[in-house]
């Protein structure tokens, strides 16, 4: 990925959708491992004071992470980035795609088939 700021976007908003917690030195998402380049991000956020882990009774407890009033402006501030980049400027709609129900022969796709295969009737295709 080039965009450095990405990762950190990312980070943050996971950890501001409130799944992310702490477990003695891997980070889970909604008890999920995370991958290793975001285990390196959320330690980032929490050296730079934009998150902080809760408490714990020992190194091995579970401890969620939030973001502190910084990390709250840093996530806006990312995601006010996100939303005005040319990459994410409205795309025009997509028209409806015309499909031809008729067979070569006239008949509708639906329309059953007078003598299928077998002496059965069926549609045809």
């Amino acid at each position: 990925m080039n965009d450095p700021g990405l990762y950190e976007w990312i980070a943050l908003r996971r950890v501001h959708d409130g799944g992310v917690a702490k477990l003695a030195d891997a980070y889970l998402d909604r008890g999920r491992p995370t991958p290793d380049y975001l285990a390196e991000v959320f330690d980032r956020l929490v050296w730079t004071g934009w998150a902080s882990l809760a408490e714990g009774d020992s190194r091995w407890a579970l401890r969620r992470l939030c973001l502190t009033g910084a990390g709250a402006i840093r996530y806006a501030e990312l995601c006010e980035r996100e939303r005005t980049s040319p990459q994410h400027q409205e795309i025009p709609p997509v028209p409806d795609p015309k499909f031809d129900l008729q067979t070569p022969t006239g008949r509708r796709l639906s329309d059953v088939c007078p003598s299928a295969p077998g002496g059965r009737s069926g549609t045809t295709s």
